[in-house]
């Protein structure tokens, strides 16, 4: 995945993800989940964007990728704007993941 998209290109790839993971939901529910999953994880790389978390942004770039390491850094520094329900969502995400 490229990792210099910006917030509003991560937003639409969240969308279309959410749209996909829907579709596959009743035919397909490990697909289903793998796709509401990628949602998620686009949403926290939006809004690492948007809120410029230039430290993790900063590691992503170096390393070519998104670890879940930086995922992880990233939920908490949004939760902390945000509120608890972002990190609690998250973990619901984490776990269609695993």
């Amino acid at each position: 995945m490229n990792v210099e998209l910006n917030a509003e290109q991560r937003l639409e790839l969240a969308l279309r993800y959410l749209r996909e993971g829907k579709a596959l939901a009743e035919k397909d529910p490990i697909q289903a989940s793998e796709k509401l999953y990628k949602a998620a994880e686009e949403v926290v790389k939006s809004l690492t964007t948007y809120f410029n978390f230039s430290d993790i942004i900063k590691r992503v770039d170096e390393r070519g990728r998104w670890t879940a390491t930086e995922l992880e850094k990233a939920v908490l520094r949004i939760s902390e704007k945000l509120g608890d329900w972002f990190f609690d969502w998250w973990d619901k995400a984490w776990a269609l993941h695993v």
